[in-house]
């Protein structure tokens, strides 16, 4: 087992049960003594020469009557064959690299473990067979273990660029186009479903974000209006406020009071003043004839008391009358609004139904007679029903009330009758 960096490489029959603990790296075959073994632990960074060391090693486990290989590491080549060619591989050749440029050769590709001075290559045996002589065995000094490393660099690069020329040229096969087109629109429909992907969710978070801009928005609503606005949810409570004014009048009536105690409160205080403005001169005017007593001056100083917080109540009272007053006027406005939204809702109403009872007076004409004053006494029943909104019609001194009354008559009074009756 050969140290390479922080790897080990190991060499092991290829027959052999790998070992228990798994082992960093690549597997490349390779034949010693006509045995294939396979060396473990290969990595980018191993060489042909770390590749020697490790079946050199593991063959000195061998028992030594047995060995078939005998010297240093620098007298052994690794020979690379493929469909009856062969070379020599250099010391400083990148064997893993070199493996993965095969691409689909590999199982063509076979290494074979040499000693320098054994190994001819094939364009020395094609001459040495043409000139009828026997094969001679190369120098050492022409090994490519004696080439220079720049040499052996350029050598290397030239099998990588002649491998990877076998690589376009097996890519030019006829399918391969179609295959790589077929590719790169899978590639492009990913790419697409992707962007749909997170837009969809953009548009998710979009959603929940306008979600709770309604539901907080509402939130406010409700507590805005408050009281009335719970109110006005409930179904009873709106027919209530549709049939009768009465809630309406007795606003009409607070505000006319709140009005009228502003007004008087207003007066008062102008009074007041004036009083004071009054007195003021007065007592300039008794100045100048008389001077006041030391014993007057207490009496006064505690009446302009009693006056400034008279008046500071009075404007306060003023001020929460006045709060009061546009409280009532916004809720004043708000039941305007359900008002004519039920009115309109009635007229509506009172259409489909004029429309029905012209339906059934046609329906009625061609059936019997019975069915006919059915129809008619249920007209006539359904006239006379009306709501307390049109009994109760009454006109208050503003005239807020009348109009109120005006325009929340029940539209059903208005339709006209059915053609089946005399009504």
């Amino acid at each position: 087992m050969a140290p390479f960096g922080k790897n080990f490489l190991k060499a092991r029959l290829k027959n052999r049960t790998k070992d228990a603990e798994p082992t960093v790296g690549k597997e490349i075959q390779v034949t010693v003594c006509n045995e294939e073994k396979v060396v473990c632990g290969v990595t980018k960074h191993t060489t042909c020469a770390d590749m020697i060391q490790a079946l050199l090693e593991d063959h000195k486990s061998i028992p030594e009557s047995k060995r078939l290989l005998h010297g240093e590491p620098k007298d052994f080549c690794l020979v690379e064959r493929w469909k009856g060619f062969e070379r020599a591989l250099p010391p400083l050749t990148r064997i893993l690299r070199l493996w993965f440029a095969w691409g689909d050769q590999r199982p063509f590709v076979h290494f074979v473990l040499l000693k320098t001075s054994d190994f001819v290559s094939q364009s020395a045996r094609k001459v040495g067979k043409s000139k009828g002589a026997k094969p001679k065995r190369w120098e050492h000094s022409r090994t490519p273990q004696s080439l220079p490393v720049e040499k052996q660099k350029r050598v290397v690069k030239k099998a990588f660029r002649k491998l990877e020329k076998l690589h376009k040229e097996n890519r030019t096969s006829p399918g391969a186009e179609e295959v790589d087109r077929m590719v790169q629109l899978i590639l492009n429909q990913d790419h697409t479903i992707q962007e749909q992907i997170q837009r969809m969710r953009e548009l998710d978070l979009e959603i929940e974000q306008f979600e709770a801009q309604s539901e907080s928005v509402s939130t406010q609503a409700c507590g805005h209006f408050g009281v009335w606005g719970l109110e006005a949810q409930s179904e009873e409570q709106l027919q209530e406020y549709l049939y009768t004014s009465d809630g309406v009048e007795e606003l009409e009536l607070q505000v006319q009071r709140h009005q009228d105690l502003i007004l008087h409160l207003s007066r008062e205080i102008d009074a007041e003043l004036r009083k004071d403005d009054e007195d003021d001169e007065q007592d300039g005017a008794a100045a100048a004839s008389f001077s006041p007593s030391e014993t007057d001056e207490p009496v006064y100083a505690a009446e302009l008391e009693k006056l400034q917080s008279e008046l500071k109540h009075s404007l306060v009272t003023g001020v929460s009358l006045h709060n009061q007053t546009a409280e009532i006027d916004k809720q004043l406005r708000y039941f305007e609004a359900t008002l004519v939204s039920k009115d309109q809702e009635c007229w509506h109403l009172a259409a489909q139904l004029n429309s029905l009872q012209i339906m059934d007076s046609m329906e009625d004409k061609s059936g019997p007679g019975p069915l006919k004053n059915e129809s008619v006494s249920q007209t006539v029943k359904l006239k006379h029903s009306q709501s307390p909104l049109d009994v109760t019609d009454t006109d208050s001194d503003t005239g807020i009330s009348s109009t109120h009354s005006q325009d929340s008559l029940s539209p059903c009074l208005d339709f006209p009758p059915p053609l089946d009756t005399d009504v």
